[in-house]
């Protein structure tokens, strides 16, 4: 004779095995989603467009250049910086990304290095979506808040950037090599997984980008 009992828990147990077969496949799958618009994040094209809200020790230079005054000795902010050690620079970088693929590209966090002229420049990270259809452009922007202390202390490297500013004012073009590395990440449930390996997006970036064409029109 077949016991209730025991009909009711192999029942039961059944009805788990497929609960946790279902939550298994279903995770699984999200799994996968996620990996994969990680993946076709790494294949889309960036491009780096624009530089807005540039400010030094708390100086717009974009509206020094309008103003036709670029010279970094007058900015008052940076005699206390060079006694302080604390330079700030503060700007707003727009990254283009373009995702060719038939995929759908997605992210919620990426860590990001900044090189300019192969030069360490300053590091961070971003905690926010970008999420990028197939064959879809979208303009991200990466906020900058670095103390660039070190870089201005050193006299040839200080130059380089008057130089490079100077020859905004006078409608010379020149160039500087940046380098953006972007490590994406994907949270599974509580964890964070990252990108086995840095996206470098090495651009030529002229000077044309400083100008602030609403103060100069």
């Amino acid at each position: 004779m077949i016991n209730k009992s025991t009909t009711i828990n192999k029942y039961l147990m059944k009805k788990i095995a497929v609960i946790c077969l279902t939550i298994f496949f279903l995770t699984s799958c999200g799994i996968g989603k996620q990996a994969q618009e990680l993946k076709t994040l790494a294949d889309c094209k960036y491009s780096i467009v624009g530089v807005n809200n540039i400010l030094l020790s708390g100086t717009d230079v974009q509206e020094l250049i309008a103003r036709q005054n670029v010279n970094l000795g007058n900015i008052p902010a940076l005699a206390l910086g060079f006694i302080s050690k604390n330079i700030p620079l503060k700007a707003d970088l727009i990254i283009e990304i373009t995702n060719p693929t038939n995929y759908h590209a997605a992210i919620n966090y990426f860590e990001y290095q900044i090189l300019v002229n192969d030069q360490n420049f300053t590091e961070g990270t971003v905690d926010q979506t970008i999420s990028i259809n197939p064959k879809e452009t979208q303009n991200v922007h990466l906020e900058l808040n670095t103390n660039i202390y070190k870089f201005l202390v050193n006299d040839s490297v200080r130059n380089d950037i008057q130089n490079f500013i100077s020859a905004t004012k006078n409608r010379t073009q020149t160039s500087a090599i940046i380098t953006i590395r972007i490590k994406p990440a994907i949270y599974i449930d509580d964890r964070l997984v990252k990108y086995p390996s840095f996206i470098d997006i090495k651009q030529e970036l002229t000077n044309s980008l400083l100008l602030n064409h609403s103060l100069i029109n």
